[in-house]
């Protein structure tokens, strides 16, 4: 036993010692790292308290670049655009972080989670799945969907209730992503206590919280937990409706004696099953892609269609209840491209020109980003950007501060939509990566103009329907899978005449 423990003394040391030459080579500022923990017990608690805790590192250690060390993980933290860009615009830098590990018993190797000639190779067929043709096809089902959420929130709009926003839009957003995505409706707006609802629920809260928790993130522990079980039964449901689906569409195919997509078909907007479809049909250097694969990509679009769009419409009109000239002028163009014929669906076309909202989507996305962390991982020893960056190195790129750092916007802390305008009008030299809620560079967010497209259905239809109100509530923003408020985003909703 004395032998033993002075092993483990003997290892702990070396480790620690190890961490030290690390941070030498980095020369970065950070925390007093522990053995074993490093700094990793400054994370330990619930989502709001790590986003804290990085607030609080931002202060003590600059705003630019810091070093942490958590048990054998080493992070670099940037905030500045100038450092952000070489490493998310190269190539080379593609791989993500090990966060994205805890992503892959529900996605595999789907689009996101996915490195080298498999993310390429996909991604290259996949592109065409939001040429603009098929993602008008994705228009009558978000309309279709806000006008369910118009009437959830109408028992709501009395001028005085003040309700979290964020469980109401994400089963809107839900329907969205399933019947866009997999061709069929789960009705989570009618049917919120569904299996697949509660699986979706579970795996999300499970992947976040092994993300923030050192301890959990361990699969030794992890497996040992209820966590496991829990997982388990949640992908066994969610993973079985996506085998489904895809079984059920490909005897549809064979039935038809569809055997390939034409260029007609692949991008008319009649195929409801447009997206499906194009994974069904790929072929990778004169194969298909087996079933595994496919469901791979369709729970990775499920996984990334939901959560984010919801968190982009909750904090758009957080923002927009707090600002009431911002809102009128919304409603001022809405009136000008519906003229007196207020509750119809706009076209695809109607959507473009929804050009005042889009400067508010992006003000709302600049202050509150959907994903406010994203991480990639540098795999060799690299000197980029004045900063050396060790072989097996996790770096995140923190986008909600970057975005706020007054060094990159002037007042960054109030919300003007007016800035995107005149820095377009102006044509302003400022750095193209200073608004990141989409990433950038070769993994920039493929499904952008859908998140767009789902966010102006949705707040057009609200801004027409409903004056906006702010809540006494305040936000308490904790970085999850999502950008979220510990206690809900809440506002208040009067109907209009």
């Amino acid at each position: 036993m004395i032998a033993l423990l002075a092993l483990v003394i003997l290892i702990s040391l070396i480790t620690w010692l190890n961490i030290f030459r690390i941070r030498r080579k980095v020369n970065l500022p950070g925390p007093f790292p522990l053995p074993i923990l490093g700094s990793g017990y400054l994370f330990l608690g619930d989502a709001s308290h790590f986003f804290r805790t990085v607030e609080k590192l931002i202060k003590e250690y600059g705003t630019k670049a810091f070093y942490v060390h958590i048990m054998y993980r080493k992070y670099i933290i940037l905030t500045d655009p100038r450092q952000i860009e070489p490493i998310i615009s190269n190539p080379e830098y593609n791989n993500k972080g090990a966060s994205y590990y805890y992503m892959k018993p529900w996605l595999g190797e789907g689009l996101l989670t996915a490195s080298g000639n498999r993310w390429k190779t996909h991604r290259k067929f996949l592109t065409p799945a939001f040429h603009f043709n098929i993602l008008q096809n994705f228009l009558p089902v978000f309309c279709k969907n806000t006008k369910i959420l118009t009437q959830k929130l109408e028992k709501l709009a009395d001028g005085n209730t003040s309700f979290d926003l964020f469980p109401i839009i994400a089963l809107a957003a839900l329907d969205n992503v399933t019947e866009s995505i997999m061709g069929v409706c789960v009705n989570a707006q009618r049917d919120s206590e569904s299996e697949y609802v509660k699986a979706i629920e579970d795996v999300c809260n499970l992947i976040a919280t092994r993300m923030r928790n050192p301890i959990l993130a361990e699969d030794a522990i992890f497996n040992l937990l209820p966590h496991k079980g829990r997982q388990d039964r949640a992908l066994k449901i969610l993973h079985g409706q996506t085998r489904k689906v895809i079984e059920t569409r490909r005897e549809e195919l064979k039935k038809m004696n569809v055997t390939e997509l034409k260029k007609n078909l692949e991008f008319g907007i009649k195929n409801k099953h447009a997206f499906l479809d194009l994974l069904l049909m790929a072929e990778i250097d004169g194969s298909r892609i087996d079933d595994e694969k496919v469901r791979e990509e369709v729970d990775t679009f499920m996984f990334e269609g939901h959560d984010t769009t919801t968190s982009g419409i909750v904090f758009c009109m957080y923002c927009i209840s707090k600002r009431n000239d911002v809102q009128e002028k919304i409603l001022s163009e809405q009136r000008s491209i519906f003229g007196d014929d207020m509750d119809r669906d706009p076209t695809y076309n109607e959507l473009g020109q929804m050009k005042y909202l889009e400067l508010v989507i992006k003000e709302s996305l600049r202050l509150y980003p959907s994903v406010p962390f994203i991480e990639r991982f540098i795999t060799r020893d690299t000197d980029v950007a004045g900063i050396h960056f060790p072989k097996n190195t996790s770096v995140i790129f923190n986008l909600f501060h970057m975005q706020r750092r007054p060094e990159v916007y002037s007042d960054p802390k109030e919300f003007i939509p007016e800035r995107f305008q005149i820095q377009s009008d102006t044509n302003e030299n400022k750095n193209a990566f200073s608004w990141l809620p989409f990433s950038a560079g070769p993994r920039n967010c493929i499904g952008q103009k859908f998140a767009m497209m789902e966010m102006k259905v949705a707040l057009s239809a609200i801004v027409r329907n409903f004056k906006i109100l702010p809540s006494d509530r305040k936000l308490i923003l904790l970085a999850d899978l999502i950008l979220k408020s510990q206690n809900g985003v809440h506002v208040k909703l009067m109907r209009r005449s």
